[in-house]
């Protein structure tokens, strides 16, 4: 196999962008010279063996990734994830989803290599579009698969996961939005990770929501949990309760109240709503709508004939 000079100096100049690292902190890190950093990073260095090992530690990733033409790196998947929820990650939390990733593919290489992998296969097939539904079937098909009687309480939720071929893994993240996330590994498979800086009740619960991206949005690389996504969607029922409203309208209101926009509306049911949960200056109708069109001058009696 040739040396690929120039994917290993693209795949460099990637992982550090992706970590938001300076050439200065690789150095510091690793004690490979900055100059030799730059020249490995643009091509005009082939790399010792040392190099190679030492920047592959640094990154948390397979060596032979570094010196591999064809081998899939999770960074792809890392890289569209932190660029979709870029605000949500720190570099910190960069770091521990880059570690998380590389122990997935560790465990993996070990099980398969110890021929230790003969975990059983849970598939659960999707019918119809409601969702809500599609979790409930799946989580009674689960329970029957791992042998659970009526309201039996699992003893240990991250073992009964791991059994399905699942990676598990709890990592502190900074943020405390983001309670945990699955990825699609491409070469451990599915991975998911907790975030441990919760309690160990959140965590479990949080444990249950990632393999349920597992089990049911496997054609996905990456679902991220946010706690404000799920806190959007408890205002939804808290408000459909009060209110008899279609989930669109409710949903409308939930996130022109959380992104401050104005709701619009001719409904008088979802007006009455809007106004009592948002400045009422925030709620609009139609008629709203076409008087400030008017007003900065979009509209005219024209547009009417």
């Amino acid at each position: 196999m040739t040396f690929d000079l120039g994917l290993f100096s693209s795949k460099l100049q990637k992982y550090r962008n992706q970590f938001n690292a300076s050439p200065s902190q690789v150095a510091t890190a690793t004690g490979i010279p900055e100059d030799t950093l730059f020249a490995l990073e643009h091509g005009s260095k082939q790399p010792t063996g040392d190099e190679v090992l030492i920047l592959a530690d640094y990154y948390k990733c397979d060596y032979q990734f570094f010196i591999s033409n064809e081998q899939v790196a999770p960074f792809e998947q890392t890289e569209m994830l932190f660029r979709k929820y870029g605000n949500e990650f720190s570099n910190e939390d960069r770091w521990a989803v880059q570690e998380f990733l590389f122990l997935c593919e560790c465990e993996e290489f070990l099980l398969q290599s110890l021929s230790k992998s003969n975990h059983s296969t849970f598939n659960f097939e999707k019918r119809g579009t409601y969702h809500k539904e599609h979790g409930e079937e799946a989580a009674k098909e689960l329970r029957r698969y791992l042998g659970y009687t009526f309201n039996q309480v699992g003893s240990d939720i991250y073992e009964d996961f791991r059994s399905l071929g699942i990676h598990v893994f709890r990592r502190q993240l900074i943020n405390s939005n983001v309670s945990g996330l699955f990825i699609k590994h491409p070469q451990a498979g599915k991975c998911i990770l907790i975030n441990y800086n919760e309690d160990i009740y959140r965590q479990r619960f949080s444990a249950a929501h990632e393999a349920a991206h597992a089990i049911l949005d496997y054609d996905q690389d990456f679902v991220v949990s946010l706690k404000t996504d799920k806190q959007n969607w408890i205002d939804v029922e808290i408000l459909q309760k009060r209110m008899n409203l279609s989930k669109g309208e409710l949903t409308s209101i939930v996130f022109a109240k959380k992104t401050r926009q104005a709701f619009l509306t001719d409904d008088q049911k979802a007006r009455k709503l809007a106004s009592k949960v948002m400045q009422s200056d925030q709620v609009q109708t139609m008629p709203h709508l076409l008087g400030w069109l008017f007003f900065v001058s979009y509209l005219n009696d024209n547009d009417f004939h």
